[in-house]
């Protein structure tokens, strides 16, 4: 498998797998140009990474998989976005949420949470109408 350099201005460059790369069709909501991103882990165990984009260097998220935080966290995913990702399977998606910091915490979007397609590495950043979810879900580690 073939790496790619992306630069980032808050990572500096890295070396990526072409298999850590993420095609976003609609890209990331508030950030439609931004359709492109690599993604880096920032822990050993694999709970957050970094969504680097690939063609901006300033802009990057931070994410967690959900289940390391809120383990019954289990969004209905609809399926025309399935339909739309190509899911077929449970065991090709991954869940990914966007991770907020600020003075008051730590915080994870859950009604806002990207939708990836393992296989086909295209993803999908979804807005669910299940309002038990929060755009402000405190991590608790």
């Amino acid at each position: 498998m073939s790496t790619v350099i992306v630069e980032s201005e808050r990572l500096g460059p890295l070396n990526c797998d072409e298999a850590a790369l993420l095609s976003f069709p609609r890209g990331l909501l508030g950030f439609e140009h931004a359709r492109e991103f690599a993604v880096v882990s920032a822990d050993e165990d694999g709970a957050y990474s970094w969504l680097q984009c690939m063609n901006d260097p300033q802009l990057s998220f931070l994410a967690v998989v959900p289940s390391f935080f809120f383990p019954d966290y289990s969004p209905v995913i609809p399926d025309a976005d399935a339909d739309e990702l190509g899911l077929t399977s449970d065991s090709h998606t991954q869940l990914l949420a966007l991770v907020t910091i600020t003075d008051d915490g730590v915080t994870a979007n859950l009604l806002g949470p990207i939708i990836v397609n393992l296989r086909t590495r295209t993803a999908r950043q979804l807005v669910l109408s299940e309002q038990q979810y929060s755009v402000k879900e405190p991590l608790v580690a």
